[in-house]
């Protein structure tokens, strides 16, 4: 049982894999379930045995790269000393993802619109995720004295407002077709400002 377990989460990781890829590269609509499959070099019929269709798969993809990023983020944090250095590689991770939205394809990159639908729950599970991860951190410095005093409810609309922005961020970079200005290179100015905003004078 135990190995029949690991033989499928390996077959899962490859098809995500290599979705995840062919998705990149050639967009959603045109990438289909036999392109996958052939890639992968099985039968399609042994895909849907995993996902139903390959809005399952796309969907299994998006989740994949939300939980890639907030595994990141937390190996990250677990190295600062301060509440401070804590948010300031938050933003740094998030900002770092949208930057490699821009190696996107522009067949993605439009198609993403479209698919608010598929995404909509997806966001609202990641939103809540990230506040409540950004909660957490400024609650901490405002405990141990590195931040202003900022009420509770004050505290929650901050994390969502910094989580909201990121957003906001991220749809010039995925639906329009120029690339960011050299996003890395706005990121500690972007960072001064989001994180000096709440520091104690």
């Amino acid at each position: 049982m135990a190995e029949t377990l690991q033989r499928d989460e390996i077959v899962v990781r490859d098809i995500l894999d290599t979705a995840r890829a062919l998705f990149k590269q050639s967009g959603f609509k045109k990438t289909t379930m036999g392109d996958i499959a052939r890639s992968l070099g099985k039968a399609k019929s042994s895909l849907y045995y995993y996902y139903p269709s390959k809005e399952d798969i796309f969907e299994a993809v998006l989740y994949a790269e939300m939980d890639e990023l907030l595994d990141q983020i937390h190996r990250e944090i677990r190295k600062a000393s301060t509440s401070k250095e804590k948010l300031t590689i938050y933003c740094r991770c998030r900002l770092e993802k949208l930057s490699q939205l821009c190696n996107l394809s522009d067949a993605l990159k439009s198609e993403i619109a479209e698919l608010h639908c598929v995404m909509a729950e997806m966001k609202s599970k990641f939103d809540t995720t990230h506040v409540e991860l950004v909660k957490g951190i400024l609650q901490e410095g405002v405990n141990n004295g590195e931040f202003k005093k900022i009420n509770e409810n004050n505290i929650e609309l901050i994390a969502y407002l910094m989580v909201s922005s990121f957003r906001g961020l991220a749809v010039p970079l995925m639906v329009g077709k120029n690339r960011s200005p050299r996003l890395d290179l706005q990121i500690d100015s972007i960072v001064d400002i989001m994180v000096e905003g709440i520091g104690r004078q």
